[in-house]
């Protein structure tokens, strides 16, 4: 079974609107970024969520749809593959339901804090890279089927585990180019607004400031 959508952290954010003068870069402390910032950070974040939601709950609608007709209408490692691809299909709705409806949720509730943005970027993150390892042992579970499969003195039925095994890697395939994505599309929007902050925390006795570079300027 796959798991729905792991670490903390701290940022903060300073961007003037534009044609402001940039501050000092010498100066002690910088003025922290307004929390609609970080709840604009957190509304693309449930997006990208509820986008990879739906595609997931359209390939499970798919599958359920075209292999529930054909598992009554083949016959052999076929009908076992459209039987297991009806079983693959009901779980990922499932999920795809649940996590929709939990990003939907979410994205009705502002994150203004910095550590909380940083704690649910990272647990993102981590999620779809361990669902891709997960992928990757369907893949070969798929692999071992169909061996198994092939194999005269295997117990049990050689069109089931072939029909199972070819299902497997479908269905792998299709999560870890999923994951894959997923993970891409949130790791390149914290790369963008999130990740380069990071570096320009300071921390110093009772207080926090950023870091400025001394060439160039924030822009909103």
């Amino acid at each position: 079974m796959r798991l729905p959508l792991l670490l903390s952290g701290l940022l903060t954010l300073a961007h003037p609107t534009p044609g402001r003068a940039q501050a000092p870069a010498d100066s002690a402390h910088q003025r922290l970024a307004p929390a609609a910032s970080f709840s604009s950070f957190a509304a693309e974040r449930t997006r990208l969520d509820q986008r990879g939601m739906a595609v997931l709950g359209g390939w499970a609608v798919g599958n359920l749809v075209v292999s529930g007709v054909a598992a009554g209408q083949t016959e052999g490692s076929a009908h076992y593959f459209h039987q297991m691809n009806v079983g693959w299909g009901a779980i990922n709705l499932a999920l795809a339901g649940v996590g929709y409806l939990g990003a939907r949720r979410a994205a009705r509730l502002p994150t203004p804090d910095r550590a909380e943005n940083v704690r649910a970027q990272l647990r993102t993150e981590n999620l779809y890279l361990f669902n891709a390892g997960l992928d990757v042992a369907y893949l070969a579970t798929g692999v071992y089927l169909l061996e198994k499969g092939a194999n005269p003195t295997a117990p049990g039925s050689a069109d089931r585990w072939r029909g199972y095994g070819q299902s497997l890697l479908l269905q792998g395939s299709f999560l870890l180019l999923f994951d894959c994505f997923q993970f891409a599309a949130h790791h390149r929007h914290g790369n963008h607004a999130l990740y380069p902050l990071l570096s320009r925390v300071s921390l110093g006795p009772g207080a926090m400031a950023l870091v400025l570079p001394l060439h160039g300027t924030f822009r909103r």
